[in-house]
């Protein structure tokens, strides 16, 4: 009885010798590697949508304008006074803006140009000298002591002299890199998407883009709907285009896969893909990382590459090694073999799926969409 106790204890000692490392990987996995996968208890959710922002009640009912259930308090009204909305503007221009909240009172606003924020004043000198010509978004934003967000928009063109592309024959190169890992709460935040928006930029600047960078709280739904405007206000026929995400993304119903916003809000591909219609070159790429993605992939019409982290699976914060998403970190690895967005892409959703066969119970499904003649370069 003795003896084949012993025998029976060793035997567990081997099983567990074998299995304990496994044990150790799949939480080294947990705990070293995170999905991007986004959790949302909200009861509202804001959802930006070609016919603007919607809000979705959990239980499914849908509707515009303020959410029910959000108090009497009315939001500031917030007005730009100068310049006015259409004008031409040149040198250096004063921004005005007045600010009224019928319980607070005067409130000092916040001020963007092209999704960037420049200022907290009521009145702010801006040079135009030191952007481009062309269509320039100015946006003026009051908070008031109960949460409640008022704002005014204006579009200028600036004409200093300088030109813009104009679709002349000369190619300028425009990015707008976007990445979010501080989200409110905890519960979503995540490691290295603002490393991931970086590292684009300083790739792509290296390959003479001018490129404008949102990090965490900068890339609210509010700003990236400026930048965005503001990017294909400049771009011409003539132009490479380039438009990077990193953070979270998720599928919503009726709505197919979204962006999701420093501000929570729901960015619907459906917006994003009329937002790109009006864009006039015919060398754009588009790179996702983040969940659940894959209908972003109706923007990559004739003359554009996108590249997906994501289908309907998950995409992943890679190793504190790695410092990136695990399809970020591929794709500025295949930078050091490839000179292309279609080679490199292709190496980055292989190497994706190879790391993925490393990781118990790590499913993905990254892809890219090629419809460029011939080979995309930077």
């Amino acid at each position: 009885m003795e003896r084949r106790i012993l025998v029976i204890f060793v035997a567990g000692l081997f099983v567990f010798g074998a299995i304990t490392p496994i044990i150790k990987d799949s939480n080294a996995n947990v705990n070293e590697i995170k999905e991007r996968k986004f959790i949302d208890s909200r009861a509202i959710i804001p959802v930006l949508t070609e016919e603007g922002v919607k809000f979705s009640l959990s239980y499914g009912f849908e509707f515009k304008g303020k959410p029910p259930g959000v108090g009497k308090d009315k939001a500031p009204s917030v007005t730009i006074t100068n310049p006015s909305d259409g004008a031409t503007v040149s040198g250096t221009v004063t921004i005005t803006v007045t600010v009224s909240d019928k319980e607070d009172g005067s409130i000092t606003p916040d001020i963007y140009i092209d999704g960037t924020y420049v200022a907290t004043t009521f009145s702010y000198n801006w040079d135009t000298t030191t952007t481009t010509d062309g269509s320039h978004t100015i946006v003026a934003e009051a908070t008031d002591s109960a949460g409640n967000t008022g704002s005014d928009s204006v579009t200028v063109t600036v004409n200093n002299g300088g030109g813009g592309g104009g679709g002349d024959g000369i190619v300028n190169k425009w990015a707008l890199c976007i990445g979010i890992a501080d989200y409110a709460g905890t519960a979503n935040d995540l490691n290295y998407p603002g490393d991931d928006a970086q590292d684009w930029a300083d790739f792509l600047q290296s390959h003479g883009y001018t490129v404008t960078l949102l990090t965490n709280n900068e890339a609210t739904a509010n700003n990236i709907e400026g930048a965005i405007d503001n990017l294909l206000a400049k771009e011409d026929a003539d132009d490479y285009v380039v438009f990077t995400y990193s953070g979270h993304g998720t599928k919503y119903r009726n709505y197919g896969s979204c962006m999701i916003s420093a501000d929570m809000v729901y960015i619907t591909h459906g917006w994003f893909e009329a937002k790109f219609d009006a864009a006039d070159s015919s060398h754009i790429f588009f790179a996702f990382d983040a969940c659940k993605i894959g209908d972003f992939k109706g923007v990559v019409t004739d003359g554009r590459v996108g590249a997906f982290a994501s289908n309907k699976d998950y995409s992943y914060d890679g190793t504190k090694d790695m410092q990136n998403g695990v399809f970020t970190y591929y794709e500025m690895d295949g930078w050091n073999y490839y000179n292309n967005f279609e080679d490199d892409s292709a190496y980055a959703v292989q190497k994706m799926e190879e790391w993925a066969a490393g990781y118990a119970g790590v499913n993905v499904d990254p892809f890219y969409v090629d419809k460029y003649a011939g080979d995309m370069t930077p």
